[in-house]
């Protein structure tokens, strides 16, 4: 019966084909509306196969087979397969590689999509893994607080730079590697934007957001930075603004966040391609357009306008002339009803002149969650291919999961190619410098065939200065003065060349007097509570550089490179001496000797307890409806829009968040708290966010605490409704005690399997330990009546089981949206006087709202 049923539909299919006109080789351009046919029932091919898209003629190649593929993070199969976002591009330097995203963790395929292995776990969906630009075998990715990079053709992993000062790095998901395939922009402890520059393994200056709430960074093609803040509006803080490389505030660029990518005009220059949707003053006669920014100016040009009923994703290219862009609409329309609208559901070519739109395929994802479905269509750097995910309806034909999805790839036969022109250099003025002192500018260009290399073409440079061929930067340590004048060339990797002639002056050199350090002594410090004390110094060339030259610092503690903060947690007691040291930018020194004495204290930890919307302590009035969905905490939450309904938690602690929900459709709710009036908050997200921190509060006393959250019936222009969602509450407890802690380290505790040791300030110790492979175990051996396991919560941290003497006492959940050092994971008392033993096992196991399963010791607690 199957076998029939499957003949019909493609000799029905077959049949549409032969009534339509023929195929074009031409591209369609125009703006009509095309129904696909068979929408209902069309299924794509098996793994490895290809087809033709039936109404606009571009061939395509499905790569994977999600629901065939065993899952070797969590067991079983896989439910999707999907590529990680639009504007991180899956294909290496030469396209002979393309990145998919399995789940929780990554396999490689080659150029032509066929599948040659998965990566190790520690390049996990957390990690941001980003092709070189110059090395087609070399990914960069984030751990924790580290940079490293993975030879996909050796299988080596080491370390680039590892960022001390921050508890954990990211790009904020969306940034690729820059267009010379040397900086990043990143972000420290989520809140510190800078640029890191891989060949001179230099970290520039921050940006610090304090609180101000941001939603993406990318650095363009000039390794400038945007920013999209969260708030909308005219003012600082608000929309999309543009930075320089050592963040130094240029413009704003746009009044609303929105999907975007940024890329190579036809002229060279460096645009952003941007939907503004939710710009409440759009360019006139664009609305829910794409608009091209020029970032030089911020001069924005209308692309294409589209109907209010479709979403966006954006992909830009290296130097193609054009963008990539898929249209999505969450309302799920008929094809044959009025509501199918011209674009929707297609992939999209939009020339950067504004003079065509390419109308590629109709990719059929419907949507039956709330973000695997979209596209999230990814070009290649050169433009010549494509990735996108897509259901194609099957859960509706054939029963898949609601969350399934596999990854097709399209190869576009006659895709424009580019005709750069000769490359300009940019840089139009040098710093000034100082004799004898360091000095670094880089001289920058844009056009022609990127692959630059940099020459002195006529005239020389001051005496100990030098250009790099590759990179443009003239460096080293003038040993004279003056002025001098030269002429820098770049030549491209299509040998077209372009010169600058510039002056650079030299300062003569001054007395500089050596530097001095001024703080003469230390505050006292409590062991397990967090110490921090800031040296200060005077003198010599600013620029300062920290050490501790002699003797060591109290166990748990270090001190800042380039603040001079000492800080961290002390884990021992007494008296240490050491000297510090200090070098200024000139290589002159101080030294100074300390002592710092940490006295013995109390241990100071938090535990969190969770609460459904459906448990005692939440009441509700007015109405509110349960509804029942697979990415929902537990399975359901409740939701209201009538403006005065309320939800009233009762809870005792110093922290409370509330877990909601945020869509397209979803309003302003306000808060409060015991009684007191906090906040507006509006839940609005798109695309949607489940199991989302909506609103939170710290530090309150530790007592009987209400949070209430009240519908207000309204929304912002961006929603279409005032929905408000109540999923779940997570209440914080901080605990003092003077139990003895017990470091991971310690000789009590033993392991087994594979575990990776990671030192950061924030750690119990300073150090801390952890592992995501299944089976391995931490075992402690104590003599107590009460223990407590001390770890780390974070977004891509798993399940472990808990054994006491032997047997399981509980499957502990370690995924927190937001990361807690020096957590309570496990806690037991009331323990008979004697010796015991506590193991933690690594299931490999994950919620559904986690990136990974790895599972952290940091330290016990032991009750005497």
């Amino acid at each position: 019966m199957r076998k029939s049923l499957l003949g019909s539909l493609l000799v029905g299919f077959s049949i549409w084909l032969l009534l339509q006109p023929a195929i074009s080789a031409a591209p369609v351009t125009d703006s009509n509306v095309y129904p696909p046919p068979d929408y209902y029932t069309f299924q794509p091919p098996g793994a490895g196969s290809g087809f033709t898209d039936p109404v606009f003629g571009t061939s395509v190649k499905r790569l994977s087979n999600a629901l065939g593929t065993p899952n070797l993070d969590a067991g079983g199969n896989l439910i999707f397969i999907t590529d990680e976002y639009s504007t991180a591009s899956p294909f290496n330097a030469d396209n002979s590689r393309i990145l998919l995203v399995y789940q929780s963790y990554f396999a490689l395929y080659d150029g032509s999509g066929n599948y040659l292995k998965t990566l190790p776990f520690e390049i996990n969906s957390s990690s941001e893994p980003r092709w070189s630009h110059t090395n087609a075998d070399i990914l960069y990715y984030l751990f924790v607080n580290q940079l490293k990079q993975y030879n996909i053709s050796t299988g080596a992993m080491s370390t680039v730079h590892t960022f001390s000062e921050y508890s954990s790095i990211s790009g904020k998901g969306e940034s690729d590697i820059s267009y010379d395939g040397n900086h990043f922009v990143l972000v420290g402890d989520n809140r510190y934007v800078f640029v890191y520059e891989i060949s001179t393994n230099t970290k520039g200056p921050s940006l610090d957001a304090n609180g101000k709430g941001f939603d993406s960074v990318y650095i363009t093609p000039n390794n400038n930075v945007t920013v999209t803040w969260l708030q909308a509006g005219t003012s600082r803080y608000n929309g999309i603004e543009l930075f320089d490389r050592n963040l130094n505030f240029l413009r704003q660029v746009a009044h609303a966040g929105g999907h975007m990518d940024v890329t190579l005009d036809t002229d060279g220059s460096e645009v952003l391609v941007w939907t503004n949707s939710n710009d409440a003053l759009p360019l006139a006669g664009c609305n829910n357009g794409f608009v091209k920014i020029r970032l030089s100016t911020g001069q924005q040009s209308c692309l294409l306008s589209i109907d209010w009923t479709l979403a966006v994703h954006i992909s830009g290219t290296d130097n193609s002339g054009w963008v990539f862009a898929e249209t999505y609409a969450p309302s799920d329309p008929s094809p044959q009803s009025s509501n199918w609208v011209a674009y929707t559901n297609e992939i999209l070519q939009i020339k950067l002149d504004g003079t065509e739109v390419r109308r590629l395929l109709q990719y059929r994802s419907r949507p039956f969650n709330s973000y695997n479905y979209m596209p999230r269509v990814s070009a290649s750097h050169d433009g010549s291919r494509f990735i996108y995910s897509s259901n194609y309806g099957l859960q509706a034909i054939l029963g898949y999961p609601s969350e399934y999805s596999d990854v097709y790839l399209a190869t576009l036969s006659g895709t424009p190619t580019p005709e750069p022109g000769a490359p300009s250099i940019t840089t139009s003025s040098l710093p000034d410098g100082t004799q004898n002192t360091t000095y670094s500018a880089t001289v920058a260009a844009t056009g022609g065939t990127p692959g630059y290399t940099w020459s002195i073409s006529a005239g020389n440079l001051p005496a100990g200065l030098t250009i790099g061929s590759s990179t443009g930067v003239i460096s080293g340590t003038p040993t004279g003065s003056g002025t001098s004048s030269f002429t820098v060339q770049a030549r491209d990797a299509a040998s077209q060349t372009a010169s600058k002639t510039l002056s650079l002056t030299l300062n003569s050199a001054v007395t500089v007097n050596p530097p001095s350090i001024t703080t003469s002594s230390l505050p006292d410090g409590t062991q397990h509570t967090a110490y921090s004390a800031a040296m200060t110094a005077t003198g010599g060339t600013p620029g300062y550089a920290w050490s501790i030259s002699a003797g060591s610092l109290p166990a748990g503690l270090t001190i800042g490179s380039s603040t001079g903060v000492i800080s961290g947690t002390p884990t021992g007691t007494g008296t240490s001496s050491f000297t510090v040291k200090v070098t200024d930018a000139g290589a002159m020194t101080a030294t100074q000797s300390l002592n710092l004495t940490v006295n013995g204290g109390s241990t100071s930890t938090t535990s969190t307890t969770h609460a459904q919307e459906t448990d005692t302590p939440v009441s509700y009035t007015g109405t509110w409806y349960p509804i029942s969905r697979s990415f929902f905490d537990g399975g359901s939450a409740k939701e209201a829009m009538d403006a005065g309904a309320r939800v009233t938690f009762t809870f005792t602690g110093t922290g409370i968040r509330w877990i909601g929900y945020r869509d397209e459709w979803s309003g302003k709710a306000n808060i409060y708290l015991d009684g007191q009036f906090k906040a507006v908050v509006d839940t609005f997200a798109s695309p949607a966010q489940a199991q989302a921190v909506i609103w939170s509060a710290t530090g309150l006393t530790a007592s009987t605490h209400t949070l209430a959250i009240e519908a207000t019936g309204t929304h912002s222009a961006s929603s279409g409704g005032a929905w408000i969602w109540i999923d779940a509450f997570d209440v914080d407890t901080a605990t003092t005690g003077t139990v003895p802690r017990i470091e991971q380290d310690n000789a009590a505790v033993s392991y087994t399997g594979t575990w990776f040791p990671n030192t950061l300030p924030v750690f119990s110790g300073g150090s801390a330990t952890l592992s995501a492979d299944t089976g391995s175990k931490a075992t402690l051996r104590f003599t107590g009546t009460g223990v407590s396991w001390i770890g780390y919560r974070a977004q891509w941290c798993g399940i472990a089981r808990v054994y006491l003497d032997g047997n399981m006492v509980g499957k502990i959940d370690t995924y927190s949206a937001t990361e807690t050092a020096n957590a309570v994971l496990y806690k037991a008392t009331g323990l008979s006087r004697g010796s015991h033993t506590l193991t933690i096992h690594v299931s490999g196991q994950r919620s559904r709202s986690s990136s990974g399963a790895w599972i952290w010791v940091d330290g016990f607690d032991v009750t005497p």
